[in-house]
């Protein structure tokens, strides 16, 4: 009989970042998933001062990620670890930057 693994348990041991210029890695951080999930919850908080006009708006972008609902997708085996989060190529630089969820 096929044992049946508890996908609620999947939870992220952090982000990578590995950025790569001219063919080489230059740059390959990786860093603790409880930080990243403080550190979005104090950027959202961030936000909501930035609206009261006490913040400047740099950290705008962070109100759209949804931790909630990769940390859902990743218990009901939609997605899997590692999980590409963002790829981005500066052709003009030579720099390619990849963040993947581990």
């Amino acid at each position: 009989m096929e044992k049946k693994q508890n996908m609620g348990s999947v939870k992220p041991k952090g982000i990578r970042i590995e950025v790569t210029e001219n063919g080489a890695l230059t740059s390959n951080v990786r860093i603790p998933f409880f930080v990243v999930k403080m550190g979005l919850k104090l950027g959202q908080m961030t936000d909501n001062a930035q609206k009261k006009g006490r913040v400047n708006g740099e950290l705008e972008r962070l109100k759209d990620i949804d931790m909630e609902a990769i940390l859902e997708a990743l218990g009901s085996g939609k997605l899997t670890l590692p999980c590409l989060l963002a790829e981005v190529d500066e052709q003009d630089k030579n720099q390619h930057v990849k963040i993947t969820l581990e």
